[in-house]
Formats: structure tokens, C-alpha cells, sequence
């Protein structure tokens, strides 16, 4: 210690309360269906085998469902399969560290050319080969945002980022739980300062922001969505 800060420290602060920033409770709203136009920029045309990504989520998963393109595959083009469709499923299962981990809970793969024998469907249930090249393809895209855990099938979506795209509010925001239901994404959300800067920086047609009072139940509004 300097002798100029040992002339201004009080020993008495050693017996005052800590200053606590009071926190307020927030349930923020992802519109997954305004979100089409960020997903081609960002991730569809960033890969060129990924034909189409459709973001949605209902009873409490988020759904990811588009189609594959298969040409650089020798044995898609000897069976004649040019592109593939897919189904994911993902469960928000955590939220850690302003991290949500979201558990893979369905995947399915089909042709997208209807046939008597679908075998990419049948390919797709005995062998993952199809479904870690999909995911890959998604993940590569935004690997600030989207990676693997260790553990098999769970993504992890690094909500972070979004949060230090706005300096005002980084560091302040604690987020606790994650729902996702009719075509939106839920948090619930703790902090101790304003979050209209983040409607401010990415839109109302992106996020919108509702205050919950400290008396409510938290986890029953956010499946409520009341």
C-alpha cells in the first residue's frame, strides 16, 4: 500500500455493510421466427453444403430442421441421393456460467426424394456418420457461439457472447434457466442493471424484455410464459 492510500484508508469501512447493488429479475424473449434473415448470413452461407437451417422450439426443445446437400459423397451419388433432410432436438438441460448446454434429444435424417426404400433413413439409425457431419457443418459456422461439450451429443450455446457485444450490460447479467417454447427462447434472467441497451443494440424484433416482480415464481412463469 502507497503511504498516500494508507493516509485515506478509514479503518471504520472494515465495520460498514458492503455496498450490494440491488438485482431485479427479467424474463428475456427470443423471437426465433424474426431471426431467418441472421441465420442465412451468419451460418447457411457460411457453409456451402448446408442448403437450409430452420431455427424453431416447441414443448420445451429447441428444433433445428433443414437440408444437406450430399454431392461430395461418392456413395450418395451412387445411389442417387443429391441432399438429405434433418431433424435435431436439442433440451436445455444447464445453464452455467452464462453458458446454456442444450442435450441432443432426437435426431433424424431422410432423403429428401421420396422412395420406396429410404435408405439414408436406415443409414442414419445404425451409424452417426450423417449426423456428426450435420452438427459439424452448424458448429463450424459460429464457433464463438456453438461447440461440443465432452459430453457425447450436448451443445453448448456460449450466451456470452452476445451479452460483451454490449459493454453497458457485460458482467451484469446473470442468466439462470432457459425455456423454449412456441417458436421463442426464454431466460430467465438476474441483474443488477437496465437491459434496454441489449433491445437497443439488437432490436425489438429480436428481443423483447419483461420485468418479473420478486414475489413471483420464476420457473412456473417461465413455463407459463405469463
Amino acid at each position: 500500500m502507497l503511504l498516500t492510500d494508507l493516509f485515506r484508508f478509514n479503518p471504520l469501512n472494515l465495520l460498514l455493510p458492503q455496498k450490494v447493488v440491488p438485482k431485479s429479475n427479467y424474463k428475456v424473449t427470443l423471437l426465433l421466427k424474426n431471426l431467418r434473415t441472421v441465420i442465412r448470413t451468419e451460418i447457411i452461407d457460411q457453409e456451402p453444403d448446408l442448403e437450409t437451417l430452420e431455427i424453431t422450439s416447441a414443448n420445451g426443445e429447441i428444433v433445428l430442421t433443414g437440408v444437406y446437400l450430399m454431392g461430395w459423397l461418392w456413395v450418395a451419388r451412387f445411389l442417387g441421393v443429391e441432399a438429405i433432410h434433418y431433424r435435431v432436438r436439442l433440451k436445455p438441460v444447464l445453464v452455467k456460467d452464462n453458458k446454456a448446454h442444450c442435450k441432443i434429444v432426437g435426431y433424424r435424417v431422410w432423403d429428401t426424394k421420396p422412395r420406396r426404400f429410404d435408405f439414408v433413413r436406415w443409414f442414419g439409425k445404425v451409424e452417426p456418420f450423417h449426423k456428426k457431419k450435420v452438427l459439424d457443418s452448424i458448429l463450424k459456422s459460429s464457433p464463438h457461439l456453438l461447440s461440443l461439450t465432452s459430453l457425447q451429443w450436448e451443445i453448448r450455446i456460449n450466451l456470452k457472447y452476445f451479452l460483451e457485444l454490449v459493454p453497458s450490460i457485460a458482467g451484469n447479467i446473470e442468466i439462470q434457466y432457459v425455456v423454449a417454447d412456441n417458436s421463442e427462447i426464454y431466460f430467465f434472467v438476474r441483474s443488477g442493471t437496465i437491459l434496454k441497451p441489449l433491445v437497443d443494440f439488437f432490436g425489438p424484433e429480436y428481443v423483447k424484455i419483461d420485468y418479473i416482480e420478486e414475489d413471483r415464481d420464476v420457473p412456473l412463469l417461465l413455463w407459463g410464459k405469463s
